[in-house]
């Protein structure tokens, strides 16, 4: 199989035969919900001095006025957090873990790419950077998304080893599903990338507006397809991106109309993983 120059990310992972199997039978979420709705913040750190500067607001000041806006509205958030922005930030990271938040683990440096290092270097990145979140907060992520969705070809297979509930790399569906990794199980939860702040407002140049209308829109959409078929979605948005000021008011927009449909179920990726072991769905 022939890959072009952009599409060289973990090609051994994306090409697993599990990730080409379709779902038809309908599955059920908690209270006959519809949609399972996360609120997903990259809280990240680079090495890079260029974009070093511009991401330390996320732990100066973005990840805190989520933390704020979330406790408003009275929900958990999924905050992938790399081992840089722990190293820097462990008082956030720690803030969040005691506001009753989700964190998972999101490599170590955003521009430490997996599947630009060996298969030694990639292990060890992993293993790095769980150990980094684990002596911060206590305790070992359970879930684990990689730099801007770019998994190695051995990813995977060392989440697998370590026992790791889900991963997040494949934009691929609208629900979960579970592969096999050497004989293990490993969770797949989809990233959407229709409602994700980096491609709207911050590469694409669009207002804030514009990322609220993308992730209603196709909330409206997977509501009504849910009455038979219930789905999932995500909001995706970095710290130190929408985490300004000037995405307040998006955001707060987008929980607020969240939370008034009457199906959506606004959870966690982990508790989505729970669910869908406990009901042993494949």
């Amino acid at each position: 199989m022939e890959f072009s120059d952009n599409f060289k990310t973990g090609t051994r992972s994306i090409s697993m035969m599990d990730h080409a199997r379709i779902r038809t039978e309908p599955i059920q979420w908690p209270d006959g919900a519809a949609v399972a709705v996360t609120w997903t913040v990259i809280f990240e750190f680079f090495m890079g001095t260029g974009v070093a500067s511009r991401a330390l607001y996320g732990g100066r000041r973005g990840v805190w006025r989520l933390m704020d806006l979330f406790d408003l509205h009275q929900v958990k958030g999924s905050f992938l957090v790399n081992g840089s922005a722990a190293e820097k930030f462990p008082q956030a990271v720690k803030e969040i873990q005691k506001r009753g938040h989700e964190i998972a683990a999101y490599g170590y440096s955003g521009d430490r790419i997996l599947s630009s290092l060996s298969p030694e270097e990639e292990k060890k990145e992993i293993l790095k950077s769980l150990q980094i979140l684990a002596d911060v907060t206590g305790t070992k992520p359970v879930g684990w998304v990689s730099p801007d969705l770019r998994p190695g070809d051995g990813t995977l297979g060392v989440l697998a080893d370590e026992g790791m509930m889900w991963n997040g790399d494949f934009p691929n569906d609208d629900l979960p599903y579970m592969i096999k990794v050497g004989g293990k199980p490993l969770l797949i939860i989809p990233y959407t990338m229709e409602s994700d702040d980096k491609l709207i407002y911050s590469i694409g140049g669009q207002p804030t507006s514009v990322w609220t209308q993308c992730f209603t829109d196709g909330l409206d959409v997977l509501c009504e397809e849910g009455k038979t078929h219930p789905k999932m979605l995500n909001a995706s948005i970095h710290a130190h991106m929408m985490g300004r000021a000037v995405g307040t008011k998006a955001i707060d927009e987008a929980i607020r109309y969240a939370k008034s449909q009457p199906k959506v179920w606004i959870t966690t990726r982990t508790e989505i993983a729970k669910w869908w072991e406990a009901k042993k769905y494949t």
